[in-house]
């Protein structure tokens, strides 16, 4: 279905630049690139008299180019961006710039949500959009938008460094500093402290309205079907359901190897809900005093039942629940550790808290743990298989514009046997390949270098033998 675009190809903009295509669109806002290799930043009157009586924007610097319609233009060099869906960095002077444009804006606005703002680096700001995305901490926008439009907090080091390869470890910790945050010890995505989730909650809830249309997880049939049918449907007709004896959704464990997929399957739901969202991992719970862990488990589901409807994500959690008879050292203090998830996790769905779990060590689990009661549903998942990556590529691609034969049953081949991370790298790296080279869309060109760019074998095998 073709966009609704505000402005056509060819159009001459006040600065004299041309338009070459839209890039990405916004309710009230469209951002295009132009054919000198710079962005046009398309606004309805309404948004921009917003920015205006907020004293967000000075006026003058928007042009108007209709009835109710402005457009600002940014030379090549100069980024506008959507924290939502770029364009992203990708090199260390553009992220400093936005972290510096982030604090400034914070200090002279207060408690804003950004999480659907607009950077605009000539100036310095970010302009919020007013969407109703809310709950999203600086943390988790800086995190989102140096890592393409990756849903994990700047503190998870270690994930934005996969999905950011250009960051080194000296620039994020100069970030975390300025913040003043630190590191997940667990490198796993969460807020950087449950006490300040838990004062941020008390301001702005961490929740927004609900994605329209049905879930999609796409190329991951099987996995899409289990969360329609299984938790989404319970979700949706919870009254017939209780009328039935069958209450919330039950915690949910998902086992396979690294790089699978269960952590994107989750966190795609989780958006599409649009529910707050705890995460526990060894930087939120773990501790070096005795008894200090349990309490701290605790207070995820205390803070996770307070704001229900809400999800909890328990990922390696083979790093909580192990087996007690396997624990090694400190065999008292693990015990007690376990036993309180034990008596937590049937707390989640008694109180519509969905639960997931995530594992890469099915076998190391204490077995008191995956009875149940405790994980109604224990799904294995695989890596995906050659179509299910060519249907995860689609789905991606068809969010951006494509041009001519992507070829991409090849490149499908080409990345079987890899981490879902990869592929949603080739896919964002092929649209960054795009803006640079000034083109308005992406071709399989910029596609096979992406995927050239991941390292590694990712030339299709040549099989020996029969089939």
């Amino acid at each position: 279905m073709a966009e609704e675009r505000w402005l056509a190809a060819n159009d001459v903009l006040p600065d004299g630049s041309s338009v070459s295509g839209l890039y990405v669109r916004g309710e009230r806002w469209q951002l295009y690139t132009t054919k000198e290799g710079g962005y046009a930043l398309a606004v309805r009157a309404r948004l921009h008299q917003t920015w205006l009586d907020r004293d967000w924007l000075e006026p003058g610097l928007f042009m108007e180019t209709g009835e109710d319609l402005l457009v600002w233009c940014a030379p090549a060099g100069s980024m506008i961006s959507s924290v939502e869906h770029g364009p992203y960095p990708s090199r260390r002077e553009q992220a400093e710039a936005f972290l510096q444009t982030l604090l400034r804006t914070r200090e002279r606005f207060g408690r804003v949500s950004f999480g659907d703002a607009l950077y605009i680096a000539q100036f310095s700001v970010l302009l919020p959009t007013f969407t109703g995305i809310q709950g999203q901490d600086d943390a988790r926008v800086l995190g989102r938008w140096l890592t393409g439009g990756v849903n994990i907090p700047v503190t998870d080091t270690e994930r934005v460094r996969r999905y950011a390869p250009w960051l080194t470890e000296g620039v994020l910790s100069s970030i975390l500093a300025r913040l003043d945050l630190t590191a997940d010890a667990g490198a796993a995505s969460v807020i950087p402290t449950m006490e300040q989730e838990a004062k941020a909650a008390a301001a702005i809830a961490p929740r927004r309205e609900r994605a329209e249309g049905p879930f999609c997880l796409s190329g991951r049939p099987a996995l899409e079907r289990f969360i329609r049918e299984e938790l989404l449907h319970v979700i949706d007709n919870e009254e017939a359901y209780r009328r039935m004896g069958v209450g919330f959704p039950g915690a949910v464990l998902l086992y396979g190897p690294p790089g699978c997929g269960k952590t994107y399957a989750v966190d795609q739901l989780a958006e599409y809900l649009g529910w707050p969202v705890y995460r526990v991992t060894s930087g939120t719970i773990g501790s070096k005093y005795v008894h200090e862990t349990s309490k701290k488990v605790s207070e995820v589901f205390d803070q996770a039942i307070a704001n229900a409807p809400s999800v909890i994500i328990i990922d390696e959690l083979e790093a909580f629940l192990s087996s007690r008879e396997s624990a090694r050292g400190a065999g008292e203090i693990h015990m007690e550790e376990v036993a309180e998830f034990l008596r937590r996790i049937p707390d989640a769905s008694k109180n519509r808290v969905l639960l997931f779990g995530m594992t890469n060590m099915l076998d190391s689990i204490d077995k008191a743990i995956l009875r149940r009661g405790r994980f109604d549903h224990i799904i294995e998942v695989g890596m995906p298989s050659t179509q299910e990556v060519r249907s995860l590529l689609e789905g991606m691609l068809e969010k951006i514009p494509t041009t001519g034969d992507l070829r991409l049953d090849a490149l499908a081949r080409r990345l079987t046997g890899r981490q879902i991370a990869d592929v949603a790298f080739v896919v964002k790296e092929a649209g960054r390949l795009a803006v640079r080279c000034g083109r308005a869309s992406v071709d399989v060109k910029l596609l096979e270098t992406a995927c050239d760019g991941l390292g590694g074998d990712t030339k299709p095998k040549r099989r020996m033998g029969f089939d």
